[in-house]
């Protein structure tokens, strides 16, 4: 089973470069830069995981976290964040399952991501 991946961030070359070594890797990748549209881009694309970024302008990623959270359409929804921002409050981090800080390199994302799946996979 292809697993689906939203990436939320308004770096452009960060979705760029994340989409191309993901969809190599086998998985299926929508992206957002736009933190407005992202909530939709959710609901029209139901994820398996969303990779957002923490700081966007508009709607940071901890309000749009949150938003996903109280979507029961969107219980089964992960979210990891991609944040520069080491400091997250524990309020905060309920909404991420993992936290990735940038930079990183895409060879440990891709191992974060094999083992995650391999481990929802293990839990149904």
């Amino acid at each position: 089973m292809t697993r689906k991946i939203l990436i939320i961030d308004d770096e452009k070359s960060i979705l760029f470069l994340s989409k191309a070594i993901l969809v190599s890797a086998g998985y299926t990748v929508f992206t957002e830069s736009d933190s407005t549209r992202a909530y939709a881009t959710v609901l029209l694309t139901k994820p398996d995981l969303i990779l957002m970024d923490i700081v966007m302008p508009e709607i940071n990623g901890i309000e749009l976290a949150r938003k996903i959270r109280e979507n029961p359409e969107l219980k089964s929804t992960h979210i990891f964040a991609l944040t520069g921002m080491p400091m997250l409050t524990e309020n905060n981090r309920v909404y991420f399952e993992k936290i990735i800080l940038k930079p990183f390199h895409m060879d440990s994302l891709l191992a974060e991501l094999k083992a995650f799946f391999a481990e929802q996979t293990v839990a149904v």
